[in-house]
């Protein structure tokens, strides 16, 4: 695609197209630094990039950033270690597709990491249908694929240089750099450092999101949705020393998930199959003030009378596999609703992942990492083609344009999704037919984003800005 070969600094053979899914080329590391296309005498200028955040998002943006050789990436965290706090994740096709996008390389990660091709399945829990399938299109349900956050984190980790990861690296105010642009980081340790471009990967709470949003924004008070949910990993032989063997079946590996009625329940086989990943969910319909926590806590028993109406044999089995576990305690973790974000960027910071919409806290019980990938192609993609620094506020703007509208449909959709896996959708409830084709339809909304078109649609609109602020 000649949109994206004339960016003047990836670092690929300049005939290769980066979005061929049956590419297996690796990008070169390092290349020279080719001289503008307008003017030969030219030189592009180094953007120098701050993530904050060393998660999944911040992590998989560096990697992307660095097949750019104009592009000078520091990767800051706060804690003493990168790592992730849920078990795991789902990779939709459409999201082993971005990834292959931001990083080709990135593709033997997900082996390493020990990820699991699964078949998705979603059941009733309940009633006189509970264990009947849905028949939901195959397009949405093959080709997944599970692997834990920890560990896919540690193998994208790797590919970044050690000197642009620092760790115990807690950022403690972002200010306007004065004299000359860009911004400064000033860290708890009292040193200071200044950079072209400031990327918040740093969560709904952090430093980054209050300096773009503004800490009285409405957006940064949320509001409780009623649902909790409960993620736990565990060993696969004592996971199937309690859930029937035949639905954690190495040679058959499936995601289930099971509708209640108010309540969910998921697993499915991770670790090349040595581990599952199981998540518990209800609607909890309590006092605000108690709901107003970001954190349930239940004891066994009151934990067991929320699922008793899950008679499916499976379903018994979590909960005993979970009570096994925490045996005086149970704490779930409850999520947030937030409003619509204003502006996901300024002139030379902007925000990804839950920084920018609150996802990871979001009120759904369907998290896509489609949105968090999105982001991170469309941002790599169009930082890479700035040849200098006057050109970052047209990509940033343009990331937040198209970006922006995309995860808010993203995060609705993943709501209502939310609510038809717990048996609560509207006029939808529990009746099988009418699951399966709600279920599609918003399947559909998420996985059917035609990704070239969307990251062209990016250029476009940044060479436009860029344009008119130079024209």
């Amino acid at each position: 695609m000649e949109a994206f070969k004339s960016s003047p600094s990836l670092k690929t053979e300049p005939d290769n197209d980066e979005y061929s899914q049956g590419s297996t080329k690796t990008p070169n590391r390092r290349q020279s630094r080719p001289s503008l296309e307008k003017n030969m005498d030219e030189r592009i200028s180094t953007i120098r990039v701050a993530i904050i955040g060393g998660g999944l998002a911040g992590a998989v943006l560096a990697r992307g950033l660095l097949r750019y050789s104009h592009i000078a990436v520091d990767l800051y965290e706060a804690r003493p270690s990168c790592r992730e706090e849920r078990p795991s994740m789902d990779l939709s096709p459409l999201s082993q597709v971005i990834l292959h996008a931001i990083d080709p390389s990135m593709d033997d990660c997900l082996g390493r990491a020990g990820a699991v091709y699964t078949t998705s399945e979603v059941r009733i829990a309940t009633g006189s249908l509970a264990g009947q399938r849905l028949h939901v299109n195959d397009q949405f349900t093959n080709g997944n694929r599970t692997v834990g956050r920890q560990a896919l984190l540690s193998e994208i980790l790797s590919g970044i240089p050690p000197r642009m990861v620092h760790l115990n690296a807690k950022v403690t105010s972002i200010s306007q750099s004065s004299p000359g642009p860009g911004l400064t980081l000033a860290f708890s340790d009292g040193s200071q450092k200044k950079y072209d471009v400031v990327i918040g990967a740093d969560g709904v709470r952090g430093l980054t999101r209050n300096y773009i949003v503004g800490p009285d924004d409405p957006t940064q008070t949320p509001k409780p949705s009623g649902l909790w949910t409960l993620p736990i990993k565990v060993p696969t032989d004592k996971a199937r020393q309690m859930i029937e063997s035949e639905v954690l079946d190495p040679r058959n590996p499936r995601q289930i998930t099971w509708v209640g009625d108010g309540t969910m329940m998921q697993h499915g086989l991770m670790s090349n199959g040595r581990e599952v990943q199981v998540t518990t969910a209800a609607i909890h319909q309590g006092s605000t003030e108690e709901s107003s926590s970001w954190v349930k806590l239940f004891t066994p028993s009151e934990y067991q009378q929320i699922f008793s109406s899950s008679q499916s044999l499976p379903c018994q089995g979590i909960v005993k596999l979970v009570q096994s576990i925490y045996t005086i305690s149970i704490a779930a973790f409850c999520h947030m609703q937030y409003l619509p974000t204003r502006t996901y960027a300024s002139r030379n910071a902007c925000l990804i992942d839950g920084a920018a919409h609150g996802s990871s806290s979001s009120a759904s019980l369907y998290c896509p990492s489609n949105t968090a990938l999105e982001e991170a192609l469309i941002l790599s993609t169009l930082l890479g083609r700035t040849t200098s620094r006057a050109h970052v506020a047209a990509a940033l703007r343009a990331y937040d344009e198209v970006c922006r509208p995309r995860a808010e449909l993203v995060m609705r959709t993943s709501a209502d999704i939310g609510m038809l896996l717990s048996g609560c959708g509207p006029g939808v409830g529990l009746d099988p037919g009418r699951l399966a084709e709600a279920l599609e339809q918003a399947f559909g909304m998420i996985e059917g984003l035609d990704i070239k078109a969307y990251c062209i649609m990016a250029i476009e609109i940044m060479d436009r800005l860029s344009h008119a602020k130079f024209h």
